[in-house]
């Protein structure tokens, strides 16, 4: 438990000190977590990261991460994407079949998986500021708060047991409350977020966040895996602390509500 407290402050601090930063300093730490996130995945089933379809694997990323304003071209990253699904597909022939479909296919959605997440995470900061990238940060953390005090002391209906047998309705509704009284927090701080759209973007928050933290707890147990990493001492590795994040910025921004 010590550990897990001295990891969590000092690296929220760190993290925290980073997202005010901004620019190259938030984006460089960006490219930073999804690269081990990215790693993680691939030692969780099995395969070397530096064999081609993993190095592969990692160029899309970095480039699906890249901020919008790069992209301002004849390109579009729906070009690249489909290069690089022709080049996995090369690369199962050119293998002779030592290196499968499933293979790729587990490379390129890990890839898209990502880049998409910490894609949205980084454009936030740049295009929308500080105060809403804190908003939606600490109300994600909120999420975590809520459901485990929730789920402790009122918790009596499993959510999903096969997939994570210790949450629980009543930790889920928890976290809704305290992400939506969060979020309020912060929209009557900054003056620019309505008071009704606030409330929506509470609860998108952590509903959203609650499904990504769900997501990855079923890939370690597809993979067999407790953690998915253990570069922060009693926290794990980058997608156990990020999973609901992972989820959280994409979808707010396909429901364009930011």
């Amino acid at each position: 438990m010590k550990t897990r407290i001295i990891t969590g402050i000092v690296g929220g601090a760190g993290f925290l000190l980073l997202v005010y930063a901004g620019g190259v300093w938030f984006t460089s730490l960006i490219f930073f977590m999804a690269t081990i996130a990215y790693y993680e995945l691939i030692r969780m089933n099995k395969m070397k990261i530096f064999d081609w379809p993993a190095l592969a694997g990692l160029l899309l990323l970095w480039l699906l991460i890249l901020p919008r304003m790069v992209w301002q071209g004849e390109f579009i990253r729906g070009d690249i994407l489909y290069i690089f699904v022709l080049l996995f597909l090369f690369i199962t022939v050119a293998s002779k079949n030592r290196i499968q479909y499933r293979h790729v296919a587990y490379i390129l959605f890990s890839c898209i998986y990502l880049g998409i997440a910490f894609h949205f995470m980084n454009e936030t900061r740049l295009v929308q500021g500080l105060g809403i990238t804190l908003a939606i940060l600490f109300s994600t953390w909120a999420t975590d708060t809520g459901a485990y005090f929730a789920g402790k002391f009122f918790g009596k209906t499993k959510l999903w047991p096969s997939i994570s047998p210790n949450k629980t309705v009543e930790g889920s509704l928890g976290g809704i409350v305290l992400t939506v009284i969060v979020m309020v927090i912060f929209a009557l701080s900054l003056h620019s977020v309505p008071l009704a759209k606030a409330l929506i973007l509470g609860v998108v928050v952590s509903v959203s966040g609650q499904i990504g933290d769900l997501m990855e707890s079923a890939v370690k147990r597809t993979l067999d895996v407790k953690d998915s990493g253990s570069i922060l001492p009693g926290h794990g590795g980058i997608l156990d602390r990020f999973d609901s994040l992972i989820v959280v910025f994409p979808a707010l921004h396909l429901l364009q509500l930011l």
